[in-house]
């Protein structure tokens, strides 16, 4: 059984994955008119080059923003965003248990003690209020479909209708096997 230490991951990071698993799959539909564009226009007619440049600067960018939408803006991104631990049980089961943002609360302690005893009178503003944490979750290994390997993170291809996955830091792992391997020593 493997457990990370606490580790966030960010929606570029998250973005960059998505690409990096739908352009393999997805990606031929995209590039395909535009070359047959360039083609025909480097063949046949100029025109066509400028449909092909339309396609890359127009089309293209447009999809970005659909993939983002589509798929960013899902309550399994946010589970992928969220600061959590994991706990891996290859075989059985994945369990996420999520915990406070770091940031709100240093923010939050921060912002108490740099109050002057004249400003905490009722006329000061509450801070926003923090975002639920979600409870605690388990994943079944038979909704896992695979398991990739990039650069920087472990990804966990899961089932659904959407392109999920979860991304663990290799540095939220090492840590934690490297802490586990130095009290064994």
């Amino acid at each position: 059984m493997k457990k990370t230490n606490p580790f966030v991951t960010t929606s570029g990071d998250y973005l960059s994955v998505l690409l990096s698993l739908w352009l393999p799959r997805y990606g031929w539909l995209v590039v395909t008119p535009i070359l047959i564009c360039g083609v025909l226009g480097a063949v046949f007619d100029e025109r066509l080059m400028l449909v092909a440049l339309m396609l890359l600067f127009i089309v293209v960018p447009m999809l970005m923003s659909f993939l983002y939408t589509y798929y960013m803006l899902t309550p399994e991104a946010r589970r992928a965003v969220v600061r959590k631990v994991v706990e891996i049980d290859e075989g059985r089961s994945i369990r996420l248990t999520y915990l406070p943002d770091e940031k709100s609360e240093d923010t939050e302690k921060r912002s108490k003690r740099m109050l002057l005893p004249i400003a905490q009178n009722e006329d000061v503003e509450p801070p926003m209020p923090a975002l639920p944490i979600p409870a605690p979750e388990n994943i079944d290994w038979s909704e896992v479909l695979g398991v990739k390997y990039t650069s920087r993170f472990t990804v966990y291809i899961l089932r659904g209708q959407r392109l999920t996955f979860l991304l663990i830091p290799h540095s939220a792992i090492k840590s934690v096997e490297k802490a586990v391997a130095d009290s064994e020593g």
